[in-house]
């Protein structure tokens, strides 16, 4: 079903990562870290990360169901980079920017993007916050 009649409004997703703002800023943007983190679902995984980190620079994250019957890659480029503290990318003409706010040895992670058009919007919200609980699974679980 297409919903290219209802309003643009921004999504937000927000999470409290019990690690410090450096080590969620390098695995963050780590090609091979991403490959293991970027799963909103149990039966999704990111098979093939493409990532050139700069202003400018091109991302490609090959996203798809295990049994392979659903999957996309998400492509766009970086935009501006505030080193630790803010990412903005577009993407197929959508935006999101990805805010970091260290909070004593925690980092808070705030995406805030544009939806799509055909996507229901509960699931691109539980997709994004699914992407971000497993980051925090990831790099809290990971010794450092």
């Amino acid at each position: 079903m297409k919903h290219k009649d209802r309003p643009v409004k921004n999504l937000v997703s927000v999470i409290l990562v019990e690690k410090q703002l450096a080590d969620v800023w390098k695995y963050w943007n780590d090609a091979d870290a991403i490959m293991q983190w970027n799963i909103p679902f149990d039966d999704w995984h990111c098979p093939a990360v493409h990532i050139d980190f700069r202003e400018g620079g091109m991302f490609n994250f090959r996203m798809e169901q295990k049994n392979s019957r659903e999957g996309f890659d998400y492509v766009g480029v970086y935009d501006e980079i505030i080193w630790m503290e803010y990412i903005e990318s577009t993407s197929g003409g959508r935006t999101c920017v990805v805010e970091f706010q260290a909070i004593d040895n925690n980092t808070i992670i705030r995406e805030t993007f544009e939806p799509d058009t055909f996507t229901p919007l509960d699931l691109q919200q539980s997709f994004t916050d699914g992407v971000l609980l497993s980051f925090k699974k990831f790099i809290e679980n990971k010794s450092l």
